[in-house]
C-alpha cells in the first residue's frame, strides 16, 4: 500500500447532476445584468431629515444625561463609564445642532454615487422604499455584516425613475423601520 501524498486531497466533491448543486458549475455563463431604460439618474437632497430641536429637547436631554450617569455612578462606582455616559450625551447634544448638507447623488451603470463616495450595486443585497410622512426615501441593504443601511432621499417626482434604475440592479424588499430607526423617529433625532 503506498502512503497518500500530502498535496493530494483526500477527496473531491462531485456533484450527482448540474441541477444537483445549489451553485452554478464554473462554465455556466453569469447572468447578464439589464441596462436600464432611462440611463442614469442624479439629484440633489439633504443628507438625512432635519429635525428642529427646541430648547425643551435639550433640557429632556441633559435630564437624561445626567440621570443616566448617576445611575451608572451608583451601579459601578465606576467614574470612567459615568464620564462615558457623559460624552455621550454632550456628543448627541453636539450632532442635534449639525445641519444637513446638500449632496448629489447619482444611480448609473457602474452604482451609485453619493457627493464623492461611489458604491457599486455589486455590495447591496436589495433597497426598500420608505415613507416618513412627505419624504420619501431608499434604503440600500447592504452585504456587509458590520456597514449600515445607507438611506437616500429625493423627492417623490422622481421616485419612478430611481425606482426603475434600481430595479434594474437590485431586488425590491418590503420593509419597515426596525426598532431602532422608530427610537430615533420618535425622538425627532
Amino acid at each position: 500500500m503506498e502512503p497518500e501524498k500530502p498535496d493530494q486531497a483526500g477527496w473531491e466533491y462531485k456533484p450527482k447532476s448540474p441541477a444537483d448543486s445549489a451553485y452554478p458549475a464554473a462554465n455556466d455563463p453569469l447572468p447578464q445584468i439589464q441596462k436600464p431604460a432611462s440611463g442614469s439618474v442624479s439629484w440633489t437632497a439633504h443628507e438625512y431629515i432635519a429635525h428642529e430641536h427646541g430648547s425643551r429637547w435639550y433640557l429632556g436631554l441633559v435630564l437624561l444625561s445626567l440621570a443616566s450617569s448617576s445611575l451608572m455612578y451608583l451601579l459601578t462606582r465606576d467614574y470612567f463609564a459615568t464620564g462615558s455616559v457623559v460624552a455621550v450625551g454632550v456628543i448627541v447634544g453636539l450632532f442635534a445642532t449639525r445641519k444637513p448638507k446638500e449632496i448629489t447623488y447619482e444611480l448609473s451603470e457602474s452604482g451609485l454615487q453619493i457627493g464623492e463616495k461611489s458604491y457599486p450595486y455589486s455590495s447591496f443585497q436589495s433597497f426598500s422604499l420608505i415613507s416618513e410622512g412627505g419624504i420619501s426615501s431608499v434604503s440600500l441593504t447592504p452585504l456587509k455584516r458590520f456597514m449600515p443601511p445607507i438611506s437616500i432621499y429625493f423627492t417623490p417626482a422622481d421616485q419612478t425613475k430611481i425606482v426603475s434604475v434600481l430595479g434594474n440592479y437590485l431586488p425590491h424588499d418590503e420593509r419597515s423601520l426596525d426598532s431602532v430607526e422608530r427610537l430615533t423617529r420618535r425622538l425627532r433625532f
